[in-house]
């Protein structure tokens, strides 16, 4: 009996050791992102499922200031681009970012915007030049409210995406400066009533319930009847439906992506899956889709320098 069973465990240890053995001769081809933090759940959700389906790949984000080197793609806004180096660095847009001015529930001020909602010169003076409400009213009985302007510093902030928008440089918005992910301007103006600032669907919603985040509530914009009613409702998948099918000016709409290097065929083929597969998890994480045409040029790009690395 102790003879059989001394004979499974050595049968056991041998697949064990002959597995190891197949593995060691076959290590994963890992594939290396740099990211931020606002557009992370989306990359992992897309390096989850591409990993599922090509399991002999790994997908591993990189830490800190990585060096050029030792990064396989890394993440860009139509913005903050990096220049290609010697031609050999490639941008491939993988979805959009959209950015709505919000406040605090609570803001004083809310039913006074809903009345007078801001066209395009009442959201440049409100950010830019001067406050609103400091214009003249006939009501005797008007309030003086303050506003703080919230807005980022750092090179993922959205500041400089939303004052390009409008004609301005980041250094040209008003109020304080938050140093860090912009996921702390949403945490500012949840405990200033007073605040007001911008931002991106996945920082402003919340995933899950897909609503607004608690105490948030959506600056109204002076928009058509129909666009209007449908950001009134305050649902992300509403949102993306109406900016995937218009393009509406008060509404800073951009580029996400990566660059890579024109020889790396891993990158291409996660770009390619991500270009053709990955699309459908892009609202689920708060973006919209590649606009149509840019998705054609650039699958072709890349399936024209997968053809012609494998010859």
């Amino acid at each position: 009996m102790k003879k059989v069973r001394f004979i499974r465990l050595s049968l056991v240890a041998a697949v064990l050791f002959s597995t190891n053995v197949i593995a060691q001769q076959n290590p994963k081809e890992v594939v290396y992102i740099k990211s931020a933090r606002f557009a992370t759940p989306l990359i992992e959700k897309w390096a989850s499922e591409y990993q599922r389906v090509n399991p002999q790949i790994e997908i591993k984000f990189t830490e800190g200031q990585s060096s050029g080197k030792d990064v396989d793609l890394s993440f860009v806004t139509s913005i903050n681009e990096e220049e290609p180096e010697n031609g050999t660095h490639i941008i491939s847009y993988t979805g959009r970012y959209a950015l709505l001015p919000v406040t605090n529930a609570g803001n004083p001020l809310l039913g006074e915007l809903n009345q007078k909602r801001l066209n395009g010169k009442r959201l440049e003076n409100l950010f830019f030049e001067n406050d609103v409400f400091d214009e003249k009213s006939d009501s005797p009985n008007k309030q003086k409210y303050d506003i703080t302007i919230y807005s980022g510093t750092n090179n993922n902030s959205f500041a400089s995406a939303f004052a390009a928008h409008f004609g301005y440089a980041a250094a040209d918005i008003r109020g304080r400066k938050i140093s860090g992910d912009d996921i702390f301007l949403i945490n500012a103006i949840q405990k200033d009533n007073s605040g007001v600032t911008f931002n991106n669907l996945g920082y402003i919603f919340d995933i899950e319930t897909r609503g607004l985040k608690n105490g948030l509530a959506l600056i109204p914009l002076d928009l058509k009847k129909e666009q209007r009613e449908i950001l009134q409702e305050a649902d992300i998948d509403k949102t993306i439906a109406l900016l995937e099918k218009e393009r509406i000016s008060l509404i800073p709409v951009g580029n996400i992506g990566f660059t890579y290097q024109e020889n790396n065929i891993q990158a291409k083929r996660f770009l390619k899956w991500i270009l053709s597969e990955g699309q459908k998890y892009n609202q689920e994480y708060g973006f919209l889709k590649t606009e149509e045409t840019i998705l054609s040029a650039q699958l072709k790009e890349i399936e024209d320098l997968l053809l012609t690395s494998t010859r």
